[in-house]
């Protein structure tokens, strides 16, 4: 049996997955300011740990509350007290993707936390439907008053 010709494709875009091909990034106006990066940029391997991680342990979190995922993740790599962390507020939010932004209470520094719930999950979730937000992208800016000139990013 061969296919012939194919006649129609129905759309395949799931309205809970990102397709995106990066992450959101901080937008620096003011000189003398730049950022860094807090995670490893396009470490697939790392999202995939995190679906399967999710899938063995049934963590619900995982798949349904991107904000808690973020408050998880920043507290482990910023070093920051949960109480701080929880004054985490939702700057953006688009089909599988969620943006967080946190404001240090001395306003030296913001951090920026980018979740997705990104297609290329789905192929490794034991079930299609149940991917788990991963964060994909963080950041902490700051700004140098000190300095003549936009910084760029700091790694």
């Amino acid at each position: 049996m061969a296919i012939q010709q194919v006649i129609s494709v129905d759309p395949h875009d799931r309205e809970d997955l990102d397709y995106r091909a990066s992450p959101d990034q901080p937008k620096l106006e003011k000189v003398g300011c730049g950022f860094k990066d807090l995670v490893r940029q396009w470490l697939h391997s790392d999202w995939v740990k995190a679906q399967q991680a999710a899938d063995l342990q049934g963590n619900d979190i995982a798949f349904d509350d991107p904000k808690q995922v973020a408050i998880a993740t920043l507290t482990r790599l910023a070093n920051l007290d949960e109480g701080t962390v929880t004054k985490l507020s939702e700057k953006q939010h688009s089909r599988g993707r969620v943006i967080y932004e946190l404001r240090t209470a001395d306003g030296k520094a913001t951090y920026m936390i980018v979740v997705s719930k990104p297609y290329l999950l789905s192929f490794y979730a034991k079930d299609s439907k149940k991917v788990a937000w991963v964060v994909i992208g963080a950041y902490k800016s700051f700004c140098d008053k000190g300095k003549s000139r936009q910084s760029n990013r700091v790694m």
